[in-house]
């Protein structure tokens, strides 16, 4: 074996759940301490200190900084960091858009469940004014806002549904869906994003009144609408960018 014997894997094993969460007790970005610090905290070496570190690095709980302020630092890992690892895995497994529609969708489904049954109020507010600003048509016009409002109102849903496993899960499947050329063609048409406007406001005054059959319908002609409107490559795999 290499310098991970036998003997040292309990320890280190044991030096990483203890330094995991000194991590996760420390706030994002916020100084953990230095390397003599920890070490000495954990009662062990140096050599196994820095292999722990290098565990927690890889899971983004840590970073080693050098330097007269070095040492390490909490971090927190991000849906991206996620959705690398996802991209990867769906590109061997040769998953392709209508795939990845059929687990969006069924995620949809699940969060306007939660939105309409949600009793927030202050996330239910800021919804109502984010549907009230959408009754000009500007926003299906230009494209980079019609993205940028897109992003909003599902984080807003998101936040009055309240579910962190489900924000995850439709953002990875969301990623994947909406960086396809097929997608990207459909939302590029000015009509299908007149659409899509038109949908978060009926979605959202659904949300608001707490009225799930409404919500789930609109849910349920957006889905049905662009399904039918992809082209026949949407059966191949995809290719997604790994930014």
């Amino acid at each position: 074996m290499t310098e991970l014997t036998r003997d040292r894997a309990p320890v280190l094993k044991a030096a990483i759940r203890r330094l995991r969460q000194l991590a996760l007790a420390t706030p994002d970005g916020d100084f953990v301490g230095s390397e003599q610090e920890l070490s000495d905290l954990l009662g062990i070496s140096r050599p196994t200190f820095r292999q722990a570190v290098r565990v927690l690095e890889q899971d983004h709980l840590l970073v080693k900084r050098m330097g007269p302020h070095g040492g390490c630092y909490a971090a927190r890992p991000d849906s991206r960091t996620t959705a690398r690892s996802a991209a990867l895995y769906l590109q061997v497994e040769q998953a392709t858009l209508r795939d990845l529609m059929q687990v969006s969708n069924g995620l949809q489904i699940c969060l306007l469940n939660l939105a309409c049954d949600s009793t927030k109020s202050a996330e239910k507010e800021r919804l109502k004014e984010f549907v009230e600003s959408l009754s000009g048509a500007a926003a299906a016009e230009d494209l980079a806002r019609f993205l940028v409002l897109e992003r909003e109102f599902e984080r807003l849903v998101l936040d009055v549904a309240g579910n962190p496993a489900l924000r995850l899960f439709l953002q990875i499947a969301r990623k994947f869906v909406d960086e396809s050329a097929a997608s990207q063609a459909l939302i590029a048409n000015p009509a299908m994003r007149r659409m899509r406007r038109s949908a978060w406001m009926r979605m959202g005054e659904a949300i608001l009144s707490g009225n799930k059959a409404a919500c789930l319908e609109v849910a349920r002609q957006q889905s049905d609408a662009f399904a039918a409107l992809l082209p026949g490559d949407a059966m191949e795999p995809l290719a997604v960018g790994m930014d």
